[in-house]
């Protein structure tokens, strides 16, 4: 049964009721139902010329920059050295750059850090909570246990992202970068296992 734009299946029922049940804000399909979310995300693999998408969203100019992103994401459908990229995607249009990290000397295996870039039109439209959620389903199914994150702590609206999916603040990292001179903390967060 449709409820909304959204497939509702029977077992989503109240046995002792016509109507459907509270949605179980605890599990992402219900939240999903609960959100009204009807767009189609998925978290995949680039395709075939997408790759300077990603240098768009991500805000690449110089030529060198975007060339090097592009032989990245082009040259190994999997892991180039030590990241991976992943295209989130709404409704068969790529709007997010997934970027994830791992060294084999720093990180014990099953442990990734993760950089999130959405599309400046998309940004506020639940888009980052999706690639979260997704991002987690993925790393889960390919044996991680562990996915970190970090944040500007100016970045008001990526932390809530983080909360809102159930990632644990971990600490402060004090003078994380340095910009135009400006030292800059980030908040450190991760899902686990």
């Amino acid at each position: 049964m449709a409820m909304d734009g959204v497939r509702v299946r029977s077992s989503d029922l109240h046995p002792t009721s016509i109507g459907p049940r509270k949605p179980d804000p605890s599990t992402t399909a219900e939240r999903l139902i609960a959100m009204n979310v009807t767009d189609k995300y998925e978290l995949r693999e680039y395709g075939p010329g997408e790759a300077l998408i990603a240098a768009d969203i991500r805000g690449l100019t110089q030529e060198e920059d975007r060339l090097h992103l592009q032989e990245l994401i082009d040259s190994d459908p999997e892991w180039k050295g030590h990241y991976h990229h992943l295209a989130l995607a709404r409704d068969g249009k790529v709007i997010g750059d997934i970027q994830l990290r791992r060294c084999h000397y720093s990180m014990p295996p099953g442990v990734t850090h993760v950089g999130v870039d959405i599309l400046e039109s998309e940004r506020g439209t639940g888009a980052g909570t999706r690639a979260l959620e997704l991002l987690w389903e993925w790393a889960q199914a390919r044996n991680f246990h562990r996915i970190e994150g970090s944040t500007e702590s100016s970045n008001l609206a990526m932390q809530r992202v983080f909360s809102k999916v159930g990632w644990n603040f971990e600490g402060i990292l004090k003078s994380y970068f340095v910009e135009d001179g400006v030292a800059k903390d980030y908040l450190s967060y991760s899902k686990t296992l």
